[in-house]
């Protein structure tokens, strides 16, 4: 599920202005050598909750087919955007989550819902020697908190009886 959610996040980047291949997994901390504008990803703990709800029901002559939902899954992404510049970081982020997709479907074709829970502003704290502020380098951050729900489900099919004949003769 981590790829699925990694790349629906990418192509919402790509869509909103931010350079190719700059979506990475979160670095221990930050790094000079990695290029800006840059988006972090970091997958926190998942949340499963058992249902057990009937979603489907569907019946033919030969079989009956019961497709129901075992857990609902919650997956937190944080997604931080790391930029140098503060009026690209407002359009960006104005854009990326406007790109954001309402879902996707995973492989099994079960729907994959996505939304942008809480943005959280960042930028280091000035470096002051006396009135004046010293400022090595620029960097500002934008931290997304995304949330991606999805269903576990099966399928279970049950063999009917298509025909049978009674026998009512007492020999």
């Amino acid at each position: 599920m981590q790829a699925l959610v990694k790349e629906s996040i990418e192509k919402a980047a790509l869509a909103a202005g931010l350079p190719e291949d700059r979506v990475i997994n979160m670095v221990a901390s930050d790094n000079l050598t990695l290029d800006r504008p840059r988006l972090e990803l970091q997958f926190l703990p998942e949340t499963w909750r058992r249902t057990g709800r009937t979603l489907a029901f569907e019946r033919s002559r030969e079989q009956r087919i019961r497709k129901s939902e075992l857990y609902e899954v919650e997956l937190s992404v944080a997604a931080n955007i790391l930029a140098d510049d503060d009026a690209w970081l407002a359009d960006f982020t104005y854009a990326f989550v406007a790109a954001l997709p309402n879902g996707v479907n995973d492989k099994r074709g079960n729907w994959v819902r996505i939304r942008a829970e809480k943005a959280t502003f960042g930028k280091t704290p000035d470096n002051r020697v006396g009135d004046e502020v010293i400022e090595v380098f620029h960097y500002i951050n934008e931290l997304f908190d995304l949330t991606f729900t999805w269903r576990v489900t099966a399928e279970e099919v049950e063999a009917l009886i298509p025909a049978f004949t009674i026998n009512t003769s007492m020999e």
